[in-house]
C-alpha cells in the first residue's frame, strides 16, 4: 500500500488537504471534462489526482502547458480538454517523451511502462484539439531548457522516475516557467518504487516552496497563489 501521508519532521514539504487547494478561486466555471480512468493503475492518475491536476492549472490558467512523460496520453488529453481557450496561434500543450529505450537507465517498473507506450496510439490523438498538441520525441536529458525559457505556465513531470532524470527535468522546468501566476507539479512523491525522488523533492523543499496534497502522490510548487489555510 502506498503511504500518500509522507511526513518528515527535516522536510519543508508542505502537506495539504485536498479542500485547501480546492478552496483556491479561480474564477473559471465549475463544469470540467472528465474520463474514467485507465484499467491500469501503473503509470496513471487516480482520480483525486486527476482533479487535483485540473484544479492546479486552473489556477494559473496557462497559455502554454509542458508535461515531462507523455506515457500513453491519458493525462495530455485530460490537460487538452480542459484546456483554458485563448487567442493564440501554435500548438499550447508540448509532451516529451522517449523516442526509444536505448542506453536509458530505469527505476521500479518504468521500463515496462515505457515499452508498452512506445507503440502505443495516444489518448489525446482521438480529440478534436489535438492540433493544440505538440509531441516532442526527445530524451529529456539532452532538453535545452533555454529554448523554452519562462514559457510555460503549467509544466507536469511524470516521466523517468530515476533521481537524475527527476532533478534533470526539475532544473529544465525552472527555467522553463512562467512568471506567476505559474505551476510546476510532480507525480510519485511517497511512492515506495522511488524513495530517491521523495528524498529529492523534500531537499528541494530548502530551495523553492514545495507543497503535498495528501491523499495523493501529487506534488506542486505554485506561484502567484495562496494556499488556503487549514480549518481548526
Amino acid at each position: 500500500m502506498i503511504n500518500t501521508n509522507t511526513s518528515n519532521a527535516a522536510s519543508g514539504v508542505v502537506h495539504i488537504r485536498p479542500y485547501q487547494l480546492l478552496s483556491i478561486e479561480d474564477g473559471l466555471s465549475d463544469e470540467i471534462k472528465f474520463f474514467m480512468p485507465a484499467l491500469e493503475a501503473a503509470g496513471s492518475l487516480t482520480v483525486i489526482e486527476s482533479i487535483m491536476l485540473l484544479k492546479l492549472m486552473r489556477c494559473v490558467s496557462p497559455t502554454h502547458v509542458f508535461e515531462f512523460g507523455t506515457y500513453k496520453g491519458y493525462t495530455t488529453r485530460l490537460l487538452l480538454e480542459n484546456l483554458p481557450e485563448r487567442d493564440v496561434a501554435g500548438e499550447r500543450i508540448y509532451t516529451l517523451d522517449l523516442p526509444d529505450l536505448e542506453n536509458i537507465v530505469f527505476q521500479g517498473t518504468d521500463k515496462d511502462l515505457a515499452t508498452e507506450s512506445i507503440t502505443y496510439q495516444r489518448k489525446y490523438l482521438s480529440s478534436p484539439r489535438k492540433n493544440l498538441v505538440k509531441q516532442v520525441l526527445q530524451d529529456s536529458m539532452t532538453l535545452d531548457p533555454q529554448l523554452y525559457s519562462k514559457k510555460f505556465q503549467f509544466i507536469f513531470i511524470d516521466a523517468n522516475h530515476e533521481v537524475s532524470y527527476v532533478c534533470r527535468d526539475t532544473e529544465n522546468a525552472l527555467v522553463m516557467l512562467a512568471d506567476a501566476p505559474s505551476c510546476i507539479v510532480w507525480h510519485d512523491y511517497g511512492n515506495p518504487q522511488f524513495p530517491e525522488l521523495t528524498q529529492y523533492l523534500e531537499d528541494l523543499s530548502a530551495r523553492v516552496p514545495v507543497y503535498h496534497v495528501e491523499d495523493t502522490m501529487l506534488a506542486f510548487h505554485l506561484l502567484g497563489k495562496t494556499v488556503a489555510p487549514r480549518r481548526g
